[in-house]
């Protein structure tokens, strides 16, 4: 190898400070990310049209699409349905650009009022910097999803201000359990209280105690595959909600260990765990079960929490805001809003 010579040396030099400086100040830019200003949506209205976007996986069968519209015609709204509904790409319905293309699409549609999704899968993750939170900001209406929807709705209200919402897809049980709490909260506009139905889901306990923060989260291994990423808020002084589903319990200890040693639960002023269906062990006899896992990681822990709340993949389902100030109560398994989430 020759040498370099001192000439050729110091502007190598020169490039590695300038690249080093950049680096640090990109770094110092993404640890100080400042949440703008909450907005809200506009409240639906029956005559609406709601935008059905397909931002993460494919359908499994085209007559999904003409339920999901059928289901929403008859809440009284009309619809409007992405340009990837109906597409695939190996497991996406479509390439990132596209999926991120569709849905900056609706947000823009002035005739669109609302964007809901076909379903979850897995996808949503790779479009967050493909979208455009300004362009977000400016056009406000309610977007609603869960499970893989997750990543979208934690990064809009961190980036945008926008308030959104964790419930229904297209591929979910829209009972009048579940659509009596949409109606509440974003037809209504009410400070809703959540309360599990009498004789479903029991509340158990894990740590005493109310309190109260701006309320985040979403699907667990969602929100883990997220640390770092600079999607995520703030933890400080947040109500963290979790649910998952099929995930066995060494996998769900293994993503629960993640958020404690990444120093989430020393930050969160409290913790709801939801609805987390299917996450039985393949071989019981050489496992824990879900519940020894959560008593294992929250019975001696400083902040309030508890588990079984109808949020996630259950049959009546809450549609709980994204960013808007609660109080839970972990004794009652109760979470109320203390700020409306559209206006």
């Amino acid at each position: 190898m020759s040498p370099i010579s001192r000439r050729k040396f110091i502007p190598l030099v020169g490039t590695a400070i300038v690249g080093a400086a950049a680096l640090s100040l990109s770094n110092k830019k993404k640890d100080a990310i400042i949440a703008p200003s909450p907005i809200l949506p506009k409240r639906l209205k029956k005559g609406d049209t709601i935008g059905i976007a397909a931002s993460a996986g494919p359908i499994r069968d085209r007559k999904e699409v003409q339920e999901f519209q059928e289901v929403l015609h008859r809440l009284g709204y009309k619809t409007k349905l992405g340009k990837n509904v109906f597409g695939q790409e190996g497991y996406f319905s479509a390439k990132d650009e596209d999926r991120a293309n569709e849905f900056m699409e609706l947000v823009q549609d002035e005739e669109v009022k609302g964007i809901f999704f076909i379903r979850g899968g897995w996808g949503c993750a790779r479009i967050l910097n493909l979208i455009n939170y300004d362009i977000i900001a400016q056009n406000p209406k309610v977007i609603m999803g869960f499970s893989d929807i997750t990543a979208l709705l934690n990064a809009i209200t961190l980036h945008s201000g926008l308030i959104t919402f964790h419930g229904p897809g297209g591929n979910s049980t829209w009972n009048d359990y579940s659509v009596n709490y949409i109606n509440c909260l974003l037809r209504e506009g009410e400070k809703v209280v959540y309360q599990n139905k009498a004789n479903d889901q029991a509340i158990k306990t894990y740590t005493s105690g109310k309190v109260a923060g701006a309320f985040y989260g979403g699907n667990l291994s969602v929100i883990c595959g997220m640390m770092g990423s600079g999607y995520l808020p703030d933890w400080n002084g947040k109500i963290l909600f979790l649910e998952d589903v099929g995930e066995e319990p060494y996998r769900i200890d293994r993503m629960l260990t993640q958020l404690k040693l990444a120093g989430v639960f020393n930050q969160i002023s409290g913790l709801v765990l939801g609805n987390f269906r299917k996450c039985v062990p393949e071989e019981p006899h050489r496992s824990f079960t879900l519940e020894e896992v959560f008593e294992q990681h929250f019975t001696e822990i400083d902040i309030p929490v508890f588990y079984g709340a109808q949020i996630g993949h259950t049959r009546n389902k809450f549609t709980v805001p994204v960013g808007v100030k609660v109080r839970m109560d972990a004794d009652a398994g109760t979470i109320e809003m203390l700020e409306v989430g559209v206006e």
